[in-house]
């Protein structure tokens, strides 16, 4: 059969070529996906408490921004940080890798609302965290804001992992089904236009 798939004259061979270039292509880009993963949902803390969210990619970030919406306005705190510490107003961003987290030593009210997260490694991804800064007599009394059942401090961040959903299993079975599909067109073309078998003659 591989003497067939070289003797055969015409584009085949180019074509095939081509395609075994393209599924290496999009395999290498199928292993960089960033699956990102955040906190989830809203992070509850009484004032004066630390307060921690984070993300998490597969990849190294090659910026972080985040900005803050809090009464009907907007705020950038970080703007295109790659790795390192960075520090403002009470707000402390860690990038290390593919991990990066937001901590609030002392959160206050002005810490509070709707955080934004543009995270870039090898795609772009956008994450959404809610911080509510509460009374610490209304947490005792019962009242106000419920605390968050998370157990928040000051170390990594509980990033909630959840199944990397995206195209690597997808791309996998469909590029196998079509090479599939191609080695049985090859194959059926070169028996088509095979020389043909010519008798010997006994003389």
């Amino acid at each position: 059969m591989m003497t067939c798939l070289l003797a055969c004259p015409g584009p085949i061979p180019w074509m095939l070529g081509t395609l075994l270039l393209l599924a290496g292509s999009l395999s290498a880009q199928n292993g960089g996906w960033d699956s990102p993963t955040c906190t989830l949902g809203v992070v509850s803390v009484t004032r004066g408490e630390c307060a921690v969210m984070g993300c998490n990619i597969s990849n190294a970030f090659s910026h972080v921004t985040i900005r803050l919406s809090a009464h009907g306005q907007d705020r950038t705190i970080f703007l295109n940080k790659a790795q390192g510490n960075f520090q403002k107003e009470g707000w402390q961003l860690q990038v290390e890798g593919g991990v990066a987290q937001l901590v609030i030593p002392e959160a206050q009210d002005s810490h509070a609302g709707l955080y934004t997260w543009h995270l870039t490694g090898h795609q772009r991804n956008n994450r959404q965290i809610t911080l509510n800064v509460s009374e610490p007599h209304d947490l005792q009394e019962g009242g106000g804001l419920e605390r968050s059942t998370r157990s928040w401090g000051p170390g990594t961040p509980q990033v909630v992992s959840s199944p990397a959903v995206g195209p690597r299993p997808m791309v996998g079975v469909i590029l196998a089904a079509f090479f599939l599909m191609l080695v049985v067109a090859v194959l059926a073309w070169c028996r088509r236009h095979q020389p043909p078998k010519f008798a010997q003659v006994r003389l």
